[in-house]
């Protein structure tokens, strides 16, 4: 019997025979029927769309005719002599008022008019309202669907009314400017609006009334419920279930619709598009208009007489638009598709089932090859297989027999060589343990939850614990104490593993091309910035240099994270002693400079005090004493700045620093024991919150650099230093135009006694001094040069706020 793997490779075979025939036979087939139902359902789907098409036109043509009665009718009306003479006499009876009047007796008729106590008012008894009356009794859907009818004069006021609809004033009104401005013949048609005395949305037709002189004297208004006034030519034609025509302006705004209520917004800004264009036609689109997102068949038309008016006077056009729900539009072509559909099942099964019937007689000597291949492959002895089906199948079964036979040659030695190479891997773990146990630096391995998993004997030392009682426990729960380095340590491991986390899963799909890299911890890296150091930890009365590694155990396994301690007291301690010797070798230098600072203020002093001793004039004495007092201040802020720098590490605590007074005190220092003049300083120092450190030192960090700058300048060139505070640290720079440092020597620069300064003129240890003191107080240094252009070096301090 073969595998269940085995079992799936045949099962597969025989599918590949029988998709193969499928593919030969019953591809073209379904093909065929993919291609007769889309050629039917395209041919069907014109015939819907032109149908529709014409709908909508025949819709859009009724309406403009509907339209076009309303507008011939109006017309007439506005050559009424009653309501022209009623114009004019309004007109003559306010020319001859100044406005003080005429907005006098206009606000006295307004509030005649908006009285609602008055139940007789003057203006329903004009002959220009009696003629409107007159007008409405025509038994048309215009005049059944009337809000308003009435006429106003070119100042915009109430002339005559059916009813107390509209306002006394309509001077604002757009079809008032609109007819009063326009051309001969202009009818204005406004969109769908709402109104305070209407719970239907309403539309409005406006007509000039024209005087004896053929211009405009005034407006007749008449305000109309939308859907009622098109309601007659809409709403009845209706085809199937679903079917029907609705009217719609450019904006997708409903003016009539049987489902839809009059003024509602159509959704699809694209639907909308596609049903708004200036000739008749019909699109395919997603969307329906009515809250349906399925695929729809929609025939549209303009109002091409209406668009005459409407353009003009809004801007807006209008369209119908025949629509029919999608399920009872599709259902022919669906009826369609189930039919191929069942045509095309039937055909692949019968297809199918003579596939599998020849793949049965082409697997069986398969299978038989694939049975023997297994028990090859688990180390069993397998009769030479006979298969003769003067094929390449039977080809196959001559090669397994001989590889069968050299494979049962072969495995007589390999148990030996497993056993040997058993005893190799065994020694080498050993050998492996006892040097990491035998190594005198602390040596911590933690899992990816950051529990100790293994640790050598230097670092059971430390702690006074042995690794029974430390395996599986953090660094925080070795109740050890005090618990602040052990805190510090943590920190630095989980943030060192985090860093490795994420680096890992940023790209996920590269991690099966790409293998990991563990990190040496004790091999040099090139970066000189500040990360590329050891940080330094109390532990005790005994300074420990720390170092966090990851690694990984296994390929593919989980990542690791190591911690490396070493004790460097002595180090350090040699190295405080080294620092204080190379301020000291300076000191011939700066005090040859210092000589000559102070000489040109005392030989002041002395002259002035000649002059003084021989002076009667008081003021005279008061001028030169004052001078006296000024190079004295000069001599004093020099030697106070020289014993700041002179002065022996302190062994007092820290203390809050002003970064800018020692950066100034170091400036000078500096420019002093250069015995130049010709240095251009630039100093640009912001406002920055206080470190907390121990002065002297941080002066000495600044006096290392700028001496560095100075003597690379040769005396001449310019100089920057800035200050700046970010993110809740404290940043200065120092740039200067020396010819910069070679690329192959930047990683070197801060390793002890490393100078490329000629032999007696540096010591190498200048940088290294200023690194470690920058790491002492948690800072950070980096450095850019640019050869023959010069070199900045930018010193970050977290800052103090108590």
């Amino acid at each position: 019997m073969g595998t269940p793997e085995s079992k799936n490779l045949r099962t597969g075979l025989k599918n590949k025979l029988i998709w193969t025939m499928l593919g030969v036979g019953a591809l073209p087939l379904i093909l065929a029927l993919i291609l007769s139902y889309l050629q039917g359902t395209k041919s069907l789907q014109g015939v819907i769309g032109a149908s529709f098409k014409a709908l909508a036109y025949e819709t859009s043509t009724k309406i403009d005719l509907l339209i076009q009665g309303e507008i011939i009718a109006h017309d007439r009306l506005s050559y009424n002599k009653v309501i022209r003479d009623s114009i004019l006499r309004s007109h003559q009876k306010l020319r001859f008022l100044d406005s003080l009047q005429r907005k006098r007796v206009l606000e006295q008729e307004r509030i005649d008019w908006e009285n609602p106590d008055r139940k007789t008012k003057p203006l329903h008894f004009e002959d220009s309202s009696k003629i409107l009356q007159s007008f409405l009794k025509r038994n048309t859907p215009s005049s059944r669907a009337t809000r308003a009818l009435f006429v106003t004069d070119s100042f915009g006021v109430l002339r005559g009314s059916v009813n107390d609809f509209p306002e006394f004033i309509n001077k604002d009104n757009p079809a008032t400017e609109k007819i009063l401005n326009g051309k001969k013949g202009t009818v204005f048609i406004s969109s769908i609006f709402n109104h305070k005395k209407s719970e239907t949305p309403l539309v409005k037709f406006a007509f000039p009334v024209y005087g004896k002189r053929g211009k405009p004297i005034g407006v007749i208004h008449h305000i109309f419920d939308a859907r009622e006034l098109f309601s007659g030519s809409i709403e009845p034609i209706t085809f199937g279930e679903t079917g029907h025509v609705m009217l719609i302006d450019s904006k997708g705004v409903v003016i009539d619709c049987p489902i839809l209520p009059t003024g509602f917004q159509l959704a699809d800004p694209l639907l909308v598009r596609s049903v708004t264009r200036p000739e008749p036609n019909w699109v395919k689109t997603t969307g329906d208009g009515h809250g349906g997102e399925e695929l729809s068949i929609i025939g549209f038309s303009p109002l091409t007489s209406t668009r005459k008016f409407t353009t003009p006077s809004t801007g807006n056009d209008w369209y119908t638009f025949a629509w029919q729900s999608s399920d009872e539009l599709f259902v022919p072509m669906n009826k369609l598709f189930l039919w191929i559909s069942m045509a095309a099942v039937v055909s692949v099964l019968l297809i199918g089932a003579m596939g599998s019937m020849a793949a049965k007689k082409i697997v069986q000597p398969i299978r038989r090859l694939q049975n023997a291949a297994a028990r090859i492959g688990k180390g069993e002895k397998v009769a030479p297989l006979e298969i003769n089906t003067g094929d390449e199948i039977e080809a196959l079964a001559d090669e397994v027999n001989s590889m069968n036979e050299m494979l049962q040659k072969s495995f007589s030695g390999l148990e030996n060589q497993v056993i040997k190479k058993t005893k190799e891997f065994r020694y080498l773990k050993e050998y492996t343990d006892s040097i990491l146990m035998s190594v005198p630096d602390a040596v911590v391995i933690f899992d990816p939850l950051l529990k100790i998993e293994y640790s050598n004997v230097a670092f059971e030392n430390i702690i006074g614990k042995d690794f029974g009682c430390i395996r599986g426990k953090t660094l925080l729960n070795l109740d050890l104490y005090p618990i602040e380095p052990w805190q510090t340590l943590y920190d630095a491991v989980r943030n060192d593993f985090e860093k490795a986390h994420s680096s890992s899963i940023k790209n996920p799909e590269d991690s099966s091309t790409e293998s990991y890299t563990a990190k040496d911890p004790l091999a040099p890296k090139e970066s000189p910035s500040l990360q590329s150091m050891q940080q330094t930890i109390m532990l005790g009365d005994k300074i420990f240099a720390c170092k966090v590694f990851d690694l990984i155990i296994q390929e593919r396994s989980e990542k690791h994270i190591g911690l490396l301690l070493r004790n460097v007291t002595e180090e350090v301690d040699l190295h405080d002693q080294l620092a204080l010797a190379e301020k000291l070798s300076g000191l011939g230098t700066l005090t040859a400079g210092i000589a000559h600072e102070l000489n040109n203020p005392l030989v002041s002093i002395m002259g002035f005090t000649e002059v003084i001793m021989d002076e009667k004039d008081p003021k005279k004495i008061k001028k030169y004493a004052k001078k006296v007092f000024d190079r004295s201040k000069h001599m004093s802020s020099v030697i106070l700045n020289m014993s700041g720098y002179v002065r022996a590490p302190s062994t007092a605590g820290k203390k809050e620093v002003d970064l800018n007074e020692r950066i100034d005190a170091a400036i000078e220092i500096a420019i002093l024991a250069s015995y130049s003049n010709d240095i251009e300083l630039e100093k640009n120092f912001a406002s920055i919150p206080p470190i907390l450190a121990k002065s002297e030192e941080i002066q000495q960090i600044f006096l290392n650099l700028l001496t560095n700058s100075v003597q690379a300048m040769e005396g001449k060139g310019k100089l920057v230093v800035s200050t700046q505070a970010q993110n809740g640290n404290v940043i200065a720079k120092i740039c200067d135009t020396g010819p910069g440092i070679p690329q192959e020597y930047l990683s070197k620069i801060y390793d002890p006694f490393f100078t490329t300064k000629e032999q007696g003129k540096g010591t190498g240890l200048g940088l290294n001094i200023v690194h470690r003191l920058v790491v002492k107080y948690g800072g950070h240094i980096d450095v850019s040069s640019s050869m023959g252009k010069g070199t900045t070096f930018s010193i970050m301090f977290p800052a103090y706020h108590g």
